[in-house]
């Protein structure tokens, strides 16, 4: 019988663990629980209907229920991937991603939420869909703006950043009027 011997962070000297990674997913750092899982962090859930407040500004985004995903990273926004199913097939796709998480505070909201605007999209329509999102790394934590055009200003750097980090072509806000969801 082989034993295998505990896998430990060399910086940290620290043993992988499953509270570890809790512990690094409290305060959002996806990097690090990535390096000890081999692999992006990843949640899974049905896309649900939201307040739509994300599509009128310019960044539709497909919506999970915070409550029903399992550990949720900390309140921020991050670049991810958004693991869709490709129809009429058993592949899926990755979609860059901007990635919400929190309770909007923009808009004085209260139900934390998990968001992803997929980079420069209109055309998806994912609600009942069955989708991951695999958090790549932490943009910043959650604030609160002086402004709606602030925040679409802040929102606009996000996915600058998000597209910096994927290594995807930089896309802006999108035209409310062609987002096809509804």
């Amino acid at each position: 019988m082989d034993v295998v011997n505990d896998v430990h962070e060399t910086e940290a000297d620290r043993r992988y663990s499953s509270t570890w990674v809790r512990q690094l997913l409290a305060r959002g750092d996806v990097e690090a629980a990535a390096r000890i899982l081999g692999h992006p962090y990843r949640l899974r859930g049905d896309v649900v209907h939201g307040y739509a407040r994300g599509r009128t500004l310019g960044f539709p985004t497909a919506n999970l229920c915070a409550g029903e995903v399992g550990m949720v990273p900390a309140d921020g926004v991050y670049a991810g991937w958004l693991i869709v199913p490709v129809a009429g097939t058993r592949a899926v796709a990755a979609l860059p991603s901007a990635i919400s998480v929190g309770t909007n505070p923009q808009f004085s909201g209260t139900q934390r939420a998990v968001e992803a605007h997929v980079l420069g999209r209109t055309d998806l329509n994912l609600y009942g869909t069955s989708v991951a999102i695999d958090f790549v790394k932490r943009l910043r934590g959650m604030v609160t703006l002086d402004s709606v055009e602030a925040l679409q200003d802040q929102m606009d750097d996000d996915l600058r950043a998000s597209a910096d980090v994927l290594g995807v072509p930089p896309a802006g806000r999108v035209d409310p009027s062609a987002v096809t969801a509804r």
